[in-house]
């Protein structure tokens, strides 16, 4: 595991509870651990058992995109508890209520800093080391969103026997407007100038009560994740630093080598939204040239977040887990 040994950690943080919220309640039956990682950061994590009385399916280790959150995705859980799915899903090191990697005071504490991808792959092998290999029934299903899905695609590369199969939404496999290695030769220099830890231009604080929304058509589900940052402010990510996008842009690139796409074994389905404003959904398509074992669908009316999209849409996607899961 890479990380940056002359990084002063954010302090402690209480990661031993979740947020409910009456039009957001938390399923039940929820476990919530404090796990440290390897290399001692802190990571909040929630775990769900299969709901009784229900055939059980197997097990879920699900993955967040960017600014994400454990309560942003209690929907995305009851509907797999209800196909007889174990869950197993934490914040990311830097997100949520895991352990912030800026100190106290920064100005930017709360916004995306990440010393290397390779991190955000160890813990999440980690996790399901330590809470899935032996506690829960197989086959072991990864899931993840976003930058989530990037990481996604790192441990199927790295460890292809890992997981039987994965779902993955809108993962993080590059961008539209920008040139990838111009973004990372940006990146690379804010980084070597001493301004990593400096947002990126264009991002930087998000008001949860009047934050701009470019990843759902659906704007009460968009309202309702605000609401988790409203009631709980140490929920909140803000904007991406240049040393966050360095990292991504580095991993983005080294997730669509042909070389590494070769190594997925794992039955893999992909879903891309037609309306993507975050990622390119043209190069999900390119990842898939690569590898017979992903399956690309389209859903043209999705946005970015499909998993936080309209009942329509959900639906849609939804049929497709059903079909793919059920193949097997």
């Amino acid at each position: 595991m890479s990380g940056d040994a002359s990084l002063e950690r954010a302090p402690e943080r209480s990661r031993d509870r979740l947020i409910s919220l009456p039009d957001a309640p938390t399923p039940p039956n929820a476990e919530v651990l404090s796990l440290e990682a390897p290399d001692g950061v802190g990571l909040r994590v929630a775990r769900w058992s299969a709901q009784l009385g229900s055939p059980v399916r197997g097990s879920v280790l699900l993955l967040h995109g960017y600014t994400e959150f454990i309560e942003k995705y209690y929907e995305v859980v009851e509907h797999l508890l209800a196909r007889g799915f174990a869950v197993v899903t934490y914040d990311h090191r830097g997100q949520g209520l895991s352990q912030r990697l800026l100190p106290d005071p920064h100005p930017v504490r709360q916004g995306g800093y990440q010393t290397d991808f390779a991190d955000l792959v160890a813990e999440a092998v980690f996790v399901h080391d330590r809470l899935m290999v032996e506690a829960l029934p197989r086959p072991h299903l990864l899931m993840a969103h976003s930058m989530g899905g990037n990481v996604a695609l790192r441990v199927l590369q790295e460890y292809p026997q890992r997981f039987e199969q994965a779902a993955l939404s809108a993962p993080m496999a590059g961008f539209d407007r920008i040139p990838l290695g111009l973004m990372n030769a940006l990146a690379t220099l804010h980084v070597w100038l001493g301004r990593g830890d400096r947002y990126v231009w264009g991002t930087g604080e998000t008001d949860p009560g009047n934050a701009a929304n470019r990843v759902t058509s659906d704007t009460a589900r968009h309202a309702r994740a605000m609401s988790f940052w409203q009631h709980e402010p140490g929920l909140v990510t803000h904007g991406v630093t240049w040393r966050w996008l360095r990292e991504a842009t580095r991993s983005i690139a080294l997730v669509a080598r042909p070389d590494r796409m070769a190594r997925i074994e794992t039955p893999t389905l992909l879903a891309s939204a037609g309306r993507d404003l975050v990622v390119s959904s043209r190069r999900h398509q390119a990842l898939a040239t690569l590898n017979p074992r992903l399956q690309v669908v389209h859903l043209a009316e999705a946005m970015h977040e499909i998993l936080q999209e309209s009942d329509a849409i959900q639906d849609e996607f939804w049929a497709h887990f059903d079909r793919f899961t059920t193949s097997a």
